[in-house]
């Protein structure tokens, strides 16, 4: 009996650590070429034939894990630059094993037919999408994969003209912007730090406007 009890509590040992080394995967981040199911749904909507838009062998999808505003864990999927994949990908593993911050959704815009507005909207978490600057013909550095926005509500982008998405205006002035609110970005926390030591900037830094939800490669 002692022996038949010893190999059950070895063997249920054995499956724990199983166990906890399928969570642990879970919890990895990883960037992989663009399956063809989300390569046909991304036609027409955040990637056009006729706007110069980067080739699918220079994206890639990004699956990271994220908290949920519930605290939940949850798996989300981006299409980034090929580029830039690792590190980002690196970035939000950080930002998950913080334990802190949370993200209420995280799709690609194609989910939203590739309109930013109803992605915003929707408090989306995305990146790639093939579209010009507001009110431009110059492509956006969304364009290029280069550029990611992250809750977009309660991080709007705040300008003279107003702040979008409209539900941001709860958290477009300074007084708003505390560390309690669930999903807020703020200067030195997990995000920003996890995205500055990727070498990316972030939009709540700019002078005459902020972009509170959007980090880029470039600054723009």
């Amino acid at each position: 009996m002692k022996r038949a009890g010893r190999r059950i509590f070895v063997a249920s040992a054995v499956a724990l650590l199983a166990g906890a080394d399928a969570a642990a995967a879970q919890e990895r981040a990883r960037a992989e070429p663009i399956p063809d199911t989300i390569w046909a749904a991304m036609q027409g909507k955040s990637w056009h034939a006729d706007r110069g838009c980067p080739g699918r062998d220079t994206l890639v999808l990004l699956t990271v894990p994220y908290l949920d505003f519930n605290g939940n864990s949850r798996t989300g999927r981006l299409i980034v630059a090929k580029s830039e994949g690792e590190k980002i990908a690196r970035a939000f593993e950080t930002i998950f094993a913080g334990g802190a911050f949370r993200i209420a959704r995280m799709e690609p815009v194609d989910a939203y037919g590739g309109d930013d507005d109803a992605s915003m909207a929707a408090n989306n978490t995305s990146a790639f999408n093939c579209r010009y600057v507001g009110g431009t013909s110059k492509l956006s550095e969304h364009a290029f994969g280069t550029a990611i926005d992250i809750n977009p509500v309660q991080n709007p982008y705040v300008t003279k003209a107003g702040t979008y998405p409209p539900q941001g205006e709860a958290y477009d002035e300074a007084p708003e912007r505390k560390s309690g609110v669930t999903g807020i970005i703020l200067e030195g926390d997990a995000v920003t730090k996890a995205f500055r030591d990727a070498g990316w900037s972030w939009g709540g830094n700019w002078k005459t406007k902020k972009d509170f939800q959007h980090f880029s490669l470039t600054g723009n």
